[in-house]
């Protein structure tokens, strides 16, 4: 009798899942190395603007109007392009305001943005006029890069003589479109750096916007003052 040589249905299955496997570490990896990629492209793209945007305030004692003013800027205005493949979002603030949206000095808004990952700065100091303040809308970002982990960082101090706990959290009135669980950080007379991650979730559709909100308890002399708020995607 001959004897038959090859391989059984069982061990080529083997060799397929095996192969499966291998290509699925492999996609993973790769697209860590991408994400990791861009997010250094996109802070090291917001550093140079910033850069740029610091130099404009100690030229004029402002920062422009526009950095989008391109190609000939107006006297106001500056022409920076990204190095990404993404845009660039910017405004800039004067101090004053009322409320729950006070600018104690002058600052801005940037915001640089790749297909795969961004970065959201907001310079100035902020506070309000009561134990309760919101500083900036964060609903588009999470809008274009969907229902994932996200990092939050941003310096906190209070206008109480002791040390205080402030809530931090989505808010739009009586709703938000986006939520996540209210984080209770410490603040106290000196600016803190506090670094939180979550999972936003869906509240409202209908809601356009996810502001992010800072809460004291009123009438407790507990007034929030935030600056230098940084939001991207958690690494």
């Amino acid at each position: 009798m001959k004897r038959a040589y090859g391989f059984t249905i069982v061990e080529l299955l083997i060799v397929i899942v095996v192969i499966g496997i291998l290509a699925a570490i492999s996609v993973v990896a790769y697209n860590g190395i991408q994400d990791k990629a861009q997010r250094s492209v996109v802070q090291a793209d917001a550093r140079s603007i910033d850069g740029k945007l610091r130099e404009s305030l100690v030229l004029h004692g402002r920062y422009p109007s526009s950095i989008t003013d391109c190609p000939t800027p107006s006297g106001t205005g500056l022409c920076l392009r990204s190095a990404t493949d993404g845009n660039i979002r910017y405004e800039g603030f004067s101090p004053g305001g009322s409320a729950y949206g006070i600018y104690l000095e002058p600052s801005y808004d940037l915001a640089v943005l790749s297909q795969r990952q961004f970065t959201y700065n907001g310079s100035g100091e902020r506070t309000g006029v009561r134990e309760f303040m919101q500083y900036t809308d964060l609903a588009p970002y999470i809008d274009r890069y969907g229902i994932r982990p996200y990092q939050l960082s941003f310096d906190i101090k209070t206008t109480s003589s002791t040390p205080r706990g402030i809530n931090v959290y989505f808010q739009n009135g009586s709703t938000a479109r986006y939520y996540f669980p209210s984080r209770a950080v410490t603040a106290t007379s000196e600016f803190v750096r506090h670094t939180i991650t979550f999972t936003p979730s869906l509240q409202n559709s209908s809601d356009q916007k996810s502001m992010l909100a800072f809460y004291g308890t009123y009438d407790t002399g507990n007034i929030p003052v935030v600056r230098n708020v940084k939001f991207e995607l958690a690494p």
